[in-house]
Formats: C-alpha cells, sequence, structure tokens
C-alpha cells in the first residue's frame, strides 16, 4: 500500500501544524518555503483555549504548556489606566476546557518544528503556480536555480495572506482589504523587564485611534503591540522614539517597556485581512489554509489559532472520510466560522481604532457595563471549539446537522 503524499506550501504556523497533522496519520509531507530559511515571523503569539484543545488533539499540547505562559487573565484598559473590562483566566479554563497562553513565535515555531523530519523542510522555493487533476496537485516552484513542479496527493496553500496560490485558483477574488491601522511589535528581554513588574495578564488599552497591547511570554520577556490608525501606504517613523512620543501620558508600565525595548527587535506591518468570502477553500486536491484562506484582523487573536483549527481539522477529516471526501468536509466545517470571524474581525478593528471621540467615549462606556459572565458567552464564539470527530466535539455536531 502506497503512502499518501502532501506538499504544503508556508512553514509559518498553519503549514507547520497541518505538516504535523498529516504525519501523524501516516502521511509523507514536503514543506516548501519561500525564505531562505525556515524561521518565524512576528514577535509573539497568544494561543486561546481553541488552539490549546488542537494542540492537544495531534500530541503537541504538553510541549506547549512547557514553554508558554499561561495567562491568569485577560483585560481591557484605558490609556489612564482604568479597568474596563476582565475575564479570569480561571474562568475561561473552566469554560471552555483550557487555559490561554503565549509565547514568543520563535518559540511556538520551534515546537512545531520539533518531530519534523529534516529532509521535508525545503527552503528557497517560491510557490508561483497550482494545478489540480482527478487525484493529484502540482506545484510550480521557483528557487535560486531555476523553475520546478512539484506533484503530489495533496497541496495545502498556506501562503499567508497575499498567497500567490489563492490567486493561481480563485484569480476573480479581489484579494486582502486594508483594515484601516499599522502594527508595530517588540519584545523586551527578561532581564530589563523584571523591574516592570507585568503580571502574567493580557493587557488591551484603548485610546483615540490606537492602542496597546502587553502579554508575559517565555523566558521571563514581555511582548507589547501598538496600533495606530492611518491611511493606506502611509510612511510614519519606524522608531521607538516615536512610539514614546505617541503613548506618552498612558498609564505604566506602557512607557516603561517602549523605553526597555532594544531597537532591533521593533517589527511594523500594515494589517490586512480577507473581508470578502471566498467561494471555496478546496479545488480538486487543493486546499487553502490559514491567512491564505480566512485572514482575520489581530482584534480577535484568532490568527494563528484559527490556523492550527484548520490543519487539525483537515488532517482529522481526511483520515476519517479519505483525501476526497475528506476535503469536502474540510471546506464544509471551516468557511461559515473562519468567515464569520474574518468579517467580524474588520467590524471589531473599526470600532477599537477609531479616532472619533463621541464613539470612542461609547465603546468604552459599552465595555465597562458588560458584565465578567456575559465577556465570557463573547468569548464563547472563539474559544468554545473542539476538535472535530470527538465526542461532543461542536463541528462534529455542525457535520451532522
Amino acid at each position: 500500500m502506497s503512502t499518501n503524499t502532501a506538499i504544503i506550501v508556508g512553514a509559518g504556523i498553519g503549514g507547520l501544524t497541518a505538516a504535523h497533522a498529516l504525519q501523524r496519520t501516516g502521511w509523507q509531507v514536503r514543506v516548501y518555503e519561500q525564505a531562505p530559511t525556515i524561521a518565524p515571523v512576528g514577535a509573539a503569539v497568544g494561543v486561546a483555549p481553541n488552539a490549546v484543545k488542537a494542540l492537544d488533539h495531534i500530541g503537541l499540547g504538553a510541549a506547549l504548556r512547557e514553554r508558554g505562559v499561561r495567562q491568569e487573565g485577560l483585560e481591557i484598559r484605558l490609556r489612564g489606566g482604568a479597568h474596563v473590562g476582565h475575564l479570569p483566566g480561571a474562568g475561561i479554563e473552566h469554560r471552555y476546557g483550557a487555559p490561554f497562553y503565549a509565547l514568543h513565535r520563535a518559540e511556538l515555531h520551534s515546537l512545531l518544528m520539533e518531530g519534523l523530519d529534516p529532509d521535508a523542510l525545503h527552503t528557497g522555493h517560491r510557490a508561483e503556480t497550482v494545478s489540480s487533476g482527478a487525484d493529484k496537485a502540482t506545484v510550480t516552484l521557483r528557487t535560486a536555480q531555476g523553475t520546478t513542479s512539484e506533484t503530489a496527493d495533496l497541496v495545502i496553500a498556506a501562503d499567508g495572506v497575499g498567497s500567490p496560490l489563492r490567486a493561481a485558483l480563485l484569480p476573480d477574488y479581489p484579494g486582502p482589504t486594508y483594515a484601516g491601522y499599522t502594527v508595530w511589535r517588540g519584545t523586551v528581554p527578561a532581564e530589563r523587564a523584571e523591574p516592570l513588574g507585568v503580571p502574567h495578564v493580557l493587557s488591551e488599552t484603548w485610546g483615540s485611534g490606537a492602542r496597546f497591547g502587553v502579554a508575559t511570554i517565555d523566558a521571563g520577556q514581555v511582548y507589547w503591540f501598538a496600533c495606530e490608525s492611518v491611511p493606506e501606504h502611509t510612511n510614519l517613523d519606524h522608531d521607538l522614539g516615536f512610539l514614546a512620543a505617541r503613548f506618552q501620558g498612558w498609564h505604566d508600565p506602557i512607557p516603561g517597556l517602549l523605553a526597555a525595548t532594544p531597537e532591533d527587535t521593533l517589527i511594523r506591518h500594515d494589517v490586512y485581512y480577507l473581508r470578502e468570502r471566498l467561494p471555496a477553500f478546496v479545488r480538486g486536491r487543493v486546499a487553502l489554509l490559514g491567512d491564505a484562506a480566512h485572514a482575520v484582523t489581530p482584534d480577535i487573536g484568532q490568527g494563528a489559532c484559527l490556523a492550527i483549527e484548520d490543519a487539525v481539522t483537515l488532517a482529522a477529516a481526511i483520515e476519517r472520510s479519505g483525501i476526497d471526501a475528506g476535503l469536502r468536509t474540510y471546506d464544509t466545517l471551516r468557511r461559515p466560522r473562519t468567515e464569520r470571524m474574518a468579517r467580524g474581525s474588520g467590524r471589531i478593528g473599526n470600532v477599537l481604532q477609531t479616532r472619533n471621540p463621541a464613539a470612542a467615549l461609547v465603546r468604552n462606556a459599552v465595555a465597562s457595563a458588560v458584565p465578567t459572565s456575559l465577556l465570557l458567552r463573547l468569548a464563547g464564539s472563539a474559544f468554545a471549539w473542539d476538535p472535530p470527530f470527538g465526542d461532543g466535539g461542536r463541528e462534529s455536531a455542525e457535520l451532522a446537522r
């Protein structure tokens, strides 16, 4: 009996999770990454209960618990320091069956790389086109040595929000939408972070047209992000001095974190997401996964989590029903949830990033009036997911209806 083969384009969190999930069910996988080395992009990542349960399902939950920092709560504050919302970590774990973790993206990336055959990872390969026959799919890759074509039983396009393979599969799709703001991210090393006494609470602070988020992560480090509403393609200063001036007067530890951040950890990118629905996540033997299928804005903290869900669902569906039926099941299960979250994330971002002072006051008042019990229920749209086809799995129930 021959071994099924899969080509995975993109060595990000979604692609590597898919490689793990398929490999553990007997597939032979090859991962192609356009970068010259396989390395994470970004500063940190939150792993919400839904993604923790997904990683548990493929045997990586214990490693996550060893490396990640369990968040004791999630909170919303105003620039002066007032608290307007709080979700206790114990309440999250009790209601949704798993804690919320945060860790450096490099640490999660390393966790996902472990256990994969090093010979399966290929760098310096940029995917350009893809096509599917009845029982095989072929991807064309450009390398420094020229162009090559690779064929497998399945191709997974996990090549990001600007996915070239999505464009090849769905040429009429309009592509990503600008979310209206840009994001800086930075990491404070442990020796500089310790005097600031940042608690293990994932915190987000709201201002007018700006937000600032903080999380303690592995190795005693502190991660932060700063959002600013600006027109698309605005040329902003990319330095900590600009940010220190922008967030001057905001509550502690924000000024201290900016002052303690090494300049070389600072990254910035404009935020794009997939507002328009895709007609399908699957074409023949090609499946879109993660941001290539449903990029969300960071406002719901689910980008990496949804990609992990995708990978686990895809592998489980194929193991249960075979390749073709499994791909149809994957498309049926994943599109409604992820498209809903992508559109919702864009709307939430518009509210949270408003520059209108009156609208900001209303936003703050509404958040202050929401009781913790309701906040927990609202979080359920993301956190309550369970791996499919298990006892009580929510996606299994949806498929059965």
